[in-house]
């Protein structure tokens, strides 16, 4: 594991608590994550999800696949899936 790096400690500390160590831990390992399009929290979670690749962890979710690459990639993560363009 590396040292977080000022985003990933901003990221975890505005977690739930409780999954503030398993946060810490993903982001500290630098995972590779997909991002898709999410249908499992309702209207009220954005609908692009950032998961730890092979996992059923979410890193967050944002608006557009763009802003969630973006947010990806400042976390020092690599993505290796996006979402299908009929999917966007």
């Amino acid at each position: 594991m590396k040292t977080m790096s000022a985003a990933q400690c901003a990221h975890v500390a505005k977690v739930y608590p409780e999954c503030r160590g398993e946060m810490a831990h993903y982001l500290s390992c630098s995972p590779e994550v997909v991002i898709y399009r999410q249908n499992e929290c309702g209207d009220d979670v954005p609908p692009y999800a950032i998961a730890v690749a092979g996992t059923d962890f979410w890193v967050d979710c944002c608006d557009t696949p763009d802003e969630a690459v973006a947010l990806a990639r400042s976390l020092g993560l690599t993505v290796t899936c996006l979402p299908e363009a009929g999917q966007r």
